[in-house]
């Protein structure tokens, strides 16, 4: 009983100390004996000098005055209730997500044909490449990342014509993902840890966008072509050797289901990590800013493929460090349409520990 007892009494010691910071905050500056007359509280009872202590409240001839701390502390219990009551509120995902387009257009295209290169990797190894915001997705206590290599067919805006468009490769290498959002909600993603194109225009369209703005995009030859039943893939990146893929796959006799060489113990598994998520991050630390890109795309239909040749520069010279990386598993596939939605950028929800 004693206990249920005190705990009521710092139950109500709680709420007058809310309800004085409210009452402040409200009516600009309020005294001593007013806040006693408007919470009919004996005077004695305020709890401003223990709201003074705690940085909240500040006192001038005996008329207080919510400082900003006191604002942001009033600020956090209003968010709680509301995250509690209505999360799914406009007004509550307007405080924390906007819209925020980083092209001036919606843009499409036809991933005509693309290999995913599929590395797992220490995650001590990846942790210093991707921003701490960002939870790396483990399977079997490996990290993730995927190669992929893509021939962009008409990209473009909207419904623009076939003049108007453009044919280019493109590289990226992707982290796999987990952010929470201000809801709560835990999302499957990727985050960029480098690209290429071999189209100058295109690298710096990448260049100037949020969602690459922790890498340099660069513009190396990429080649891609199919011969008989092989597929031929490289990536001519000069010095920089991490960048270096040279690549040939039996895409004629697809495998059943993954090698040897992965972790997974089934293609559900693997599709779940690396194939079914819709979306792209990056963060921008200066305004504790998440930008999340997400996609609208065809199914993958992807085959798995044996490599005939294989060497990844950024297994073997890239920033993991030595035997940090190894291939697990490579995809194939074709003819997936793409098309990327406005960003989205959104404000971390501070949480209480």
């Amino acid at each position: 009983m004693g206990d249920n007892h005190e705990s009521s009494d710092e139950q109500r010691q709680e709420e007058l100390c809310l309800a004085v910071l409210a009452a402040c905050h409200q009516r600009s500056r309020l005294s001593t004996a007013e806040l006693s007359q408007l919470l009919s509280v004996d005077l004695n009872d305020i709890p401003v000098l223990q709201l003074q202590a705690a940085g909240w409240l500040f006192g001038v001839r005996d008329q207080w005055q919510v400082t900003q701390a006191g604002r942001e502390h009033l600020d956090s219990i209003l968010l709680s209730i509301q995250s509690q009551l209505t999360p799914n509120a406009s007004e509550y995902e307007r405080r924390f997500r906007v819209t925020d387009p980083s092209l001036p257009f919606a843009a499409n295209t036809l991933w005509s044909e693309a290999v995913c290169i599929n590395v797992r990797v220490d995650p001590d190894a990846l942790r210093p490449l991707v921003p701490d915001v960002f939870e790396l997705d483990l399977y079997r206590g490996y990290a993730f990342v995927s190669i992929t290599v893509s021939r962009l067919k008409n990209f473009g805006a909207g419904n623009v014509p076939q003049f108007a468009r453009m044919n280019f490769y493109q590289s990226t290498y992707r982290a796999h993902v987990v952010y929470e959002d201000f809801q709560g909600n835990r999302r499957r993603g990727c985050y960029f840890v480098r690209s290429e194109t071999n189209s100058a225009i295109m690298s710096l369209t990448a260049n100037l966008l949020p969602e690459f703005r922790a890498h340099r995009c660069s513009t190396y030859p990429i080649f891609m072509a199919r011969d008989g039943d092989y597929l031929l893939l490289t990536v001519d990146s000069g010095n920089d050797t991490a960048g270096k893929i040279v690549l040939v796959l039996d895409v004629a006799h697809p495998r059943t289901d993954l090698p040897e060489s992965s972790v997974f113990a089934n293609q559900a598994d693997a599709n779940e990590l690396i194939v079914d998520f819709y979306d792209a991050f990056s963060y921008e630390p200066t305004e504790d800013d998440v930008y999340v890109l997400q996609i609208e795309r065809g199914p993958w239909n992807y085959q798995i493929c044996d490599p005939i040749d294989c060497y990844l520069g950024y297994i073997d010279n890239g920033p993991l460090g030595k035997n940090a990386a190894q291939l697990d598993s490579i995809f194939s596939f074709q003819n997936v349409p793409y098309r990327w939605l406005p960003l989205v950028k959104e404000l971390r929800r501070k949480r209480n520990n």
